[in-house]
């Protein structure tokens, strides 16, 4: 897997550039190219989308825009990549947040194809995991459980989704078990 690319930009299209490192040249999706800079160089944190017909690197100068991007795609139904980062190119990573937090649908539909029905499904889907967001935890059992669920070897966003479903209150060796099962049923 690509997680990172950092390379000088070569070409700047409406919705991709074109990354140079180390003599070749990567088509990254990109949500908002004329804000780059043809000749700098980048660092973009990469989603990889795997079709019959090929890979699609989609890219993000700060990881938060990649794991909101990820969030959106694996969390809502009907939102795919070309929408999320459609999403991505009309609001920035603050703008989407608190208008999910507000559960402001408006904002959303009058983005280009995204109807009312759409826009009320991502607050709906996100509200939950936007507002209680586990990696924004300070203190308590879910940390700990969290901590020691890194520690072997789980990615931080798979934990964090299942933490979301989990009773705060229950004790930390309890968490690790529930979270283990959900991750192992996929």
């Amino acid at each position: 897997m690509i997680f990172i690319i950092e390379g000088k930009i070569k070409e700047i299209y409406e919705n991709s550039v074109i990354v140079m490192t180390e003599g070749i040249g990567f088509d990254i999706q990109f949500p908002r190219p004329e804000l780059l800079k043809r000749g700098e160089t980048y660092t973009f944190y990469i989603h990889e989308q795997w079709k019959e017909d090929g890979v699609t690197l989609y890219g993000f100068t700060d990881k938060r825009d990649r794991d909101l991007f990820e969030l959106m795609i694996k969390k809502v139904s009907g939102i795919g990549a070309k929408t999320a980062l459609t999403i991505l190119k009309n609001l920035d990573r603050d703008t989407v947040t608190s208008t999910i937090r507000k559960g402001d649908f408006l904002l959303f539909s009058k983005i280009p194809g995204i109807g009312e029905k759409t826009a009320k499904r991502i607050v709906m889907e996100l509200g939950g995991v936007i507002n209680t967001d586990a990696s924004e935890l300070s203190g308590g059992n879910l940390k700990i459980a969290k901590d020691a669920l890194t520690s072997l070897g789980y990615e931080r966003n798979d934990i964090d989704t299942v933490l979301h479903s989990i009773d705060p209150e229950m004790p930390v060796e309890e968490i690790v078990k529930e979270v283990i099962k959900k991750l192992s049923n996929g």
